[in-house]
């Protein structure tokens, strides 16, 4: 254990800890199942998670899409996206980084498969109107 000591209430404090099993604490003892606990924020230039799953199927024929309308009733009641959790869990649980970004990768092909058929859809009421429009000035010059 590295420590400083406070000349002023002869306490101890601990900056850093290794335990037997190799996990490592900074700022804290209290290291729990993780093999590094950290009691205070953390800089780097660069953090990789490695991913068990990437959410590709999203594009896969046969993904169960939910609606927009489906989605609106869910946010209403229950104040966050399908599969996020919501603020109060988040908090007290913490998030797997690795497994959110995973998350939030799905929710944005999701979006974006919506707004793929908003636009086909979008289109084809163009091309409609636009036909219309051309039977309306035909049968007004008529």
């Amino acid at each position: 254990m590295v420590g400083t000591r406070n000349y002023l209430d002869a306490e101890w404090y601990t900056h850093m800890i290794v335990q037997g099993n190799g996990k490592i604490g900074l700022g804290t003892e209290e290291i729990g199942s993780e093999r590094l606990a950290v009691n205070g924020s953390i800089r780097a230039k660069e953090i990789k998670v490695e991913a068990n799953s990437w959410p590709d199927y999203v594009f896969e024929e046969g993904y169960d899409l939910i609606s927009i309308e489906e989605l609106d009733k869910y946010v209403q009641t229950h104040g966050h996206l399908p599969g996020i959790p919501n603020a109060a869990t988040a908090k007290r649980e913490g998030i797997n980084l690795g497994d959110f970004n995973a998350k939030l990768l799905e929710k944005i092909e999701e979006l974006t498969l919506h707004m793929i058929r908003y636009q086909q859809t979008v289109e084809q009421q163009a091309e409609r109107i636009d036909k219309l429009e051309g039977q309306l000035t035909k049968i007004l010059n008529e």
